[in-house]
């Protein structure tokens, strides 16, 4: 017996394009996986040939939509299948600020591992970590300058480093945690210390 199959829930080639797969309920595989938030999900769509820079209808790549939405699964799930990490949306934010402002620390980490700098601007001039302070997520702040943010750059935020941020808010503790993270750390009695002249490790695991 015939069944019919609308909407497309499969990829066709149709003169030598792939079309986009798209769920039961009409929408492309790959935006319904971002936004349930599914890594096995994303990394089957784009198994299936979803593109992971395709510009959505909103001006967002997937990886900005799902670090916006503070999707980490998704966002772990593109950059591991070739999802640029370079790439702004419209109000001149990468996905790096994204995950600090949403506190995703593991994004933050993998998106420093592939090589963004721990202290890129956004277009308005403020640092990832200056974005996860106004957000108040600590851990992610923490992190962040361990991993050598500047805590004391002034630049956006009317010219407000991150710290002071902190302090003005009258958070002590919080203040105190950043400078602690940012203080020289002891290495511990397995780091063999610095090789042939260079500094040791200064690590990259989350806090």
């Amino acid at each position: 017996m015939h069944q019919s199959r609308s909407p497309l829930i499969y990829s066709v080639i149709v003169g030598g394009l792939v079309a986009t797969a798209l769920t039961s309920c009409g929408k492309p595989e790959l935006d319904a996986a971002i936004e349930t938030n599914d890594r096995k999900a994303v990394e089957a769509a784009l198994a299936e040939g979803a593109d992971p820079n395709k510009i959505g209808v909103s001006g967002d790549t997937p990886l900005l939509a799902a670090t916006r939405a503070g999707q980490a699964s998704s966002a772990q799930g593109l950059i591991d299948g070739g999802a640029q990490i370079d790439v702004r949306d419209q109000a001149g934010y990468l996905p790096l600020h994204h995950a600090a402002a949403r506190g995703l620390t593991g994004i933050v980490n993998l998106l420093l591992e592939r090589g963004q700098s721990v202290d890129e601007l956004t277009t308005d001039g403020l640092t990832p970590l200056q974005l996860a302070v106004l957000n108040a997520h600590q851990e992610t702040a923490k992190f962040l300058v361990r991993r050598g943010a500047d805590m004391n750059a002034k630049q956006g935020v009317d010219g407000v480093s991150a710290i002071e941020i902190v302090e003005r808010n009258g958070d002590t503790r919080f203040a105190g945690m950043l400078r602690a993270a940012a203080a020289p750390r002891p290495p511990s009695p397995s780091d063999p210390g610095p090789a042939h002249g260079m500094p040791a490790s200064s690590g990259t695991g989350a806090p």
